[in-house]
């Protein structure tokens, strides 16, 4: 299976540094841009059985870059994302495999769930180190 990434806004050095890895690593990749945001993932990525959707012109824009992959092993994964850090490209909170779940979702769709995904994780995180701290405090 060949590896695909969609990059949806990455842009200057980070996208540059980004589309760079792909290449060394022989990962097909594609920017997405923002008149594709509603468009379905498997589509993007050439999935027959997921059509394109008409084009739209009025998509919503995203506040932070996310990146959806395709075709990784977990050593391959682990490999890119070590290459990634190493020249430098920075972390990238939003990232996802493709999945039957997500295969038909927008981009738009996959980010959402990926925000409230992360913001579920940093409230989880914080009522942690408030039970730290009490159980600390009562000491």
């Amino acid at each position: 299976m060949v590896s695909c990434a969609l990059l949806y806004n990455f842009t200057g050095k980070k996208a540059e540094m980004t589309k760079m890895v792909c290449m060394m690593m022989n990962i097909r990749f594609k920017s997405v841009g923002q008149e594709d945001y509603h468009q379905p993932l498997g589509a993007l990525l050439g999935m027959e059985d997921v059509p394109l959707k008409e084009a739209k012109a009025d998509n919503a824009p995203m506040a932070e870059e996310m990146l959806l992959l395709h075709g990784f092993g977990a050593d391959k994964l682990q490999k890119f994302l070590t290459a990634l850090q190493r020249v430098g490209v920075g972390r990238i909170d939003l990232k996802a495999m493709l999945t039957e779940n997500n295969r038909t979702w927008s981009g738009l769709d996959l980010y959402e769930e990926l925000c409230k995904e992360r913001d579920a994780f940093k409230q989880m995180e914080e009522e942690k180190r408030k039970q730290k701290q009490q159980a600390e405090d009562k000491k």
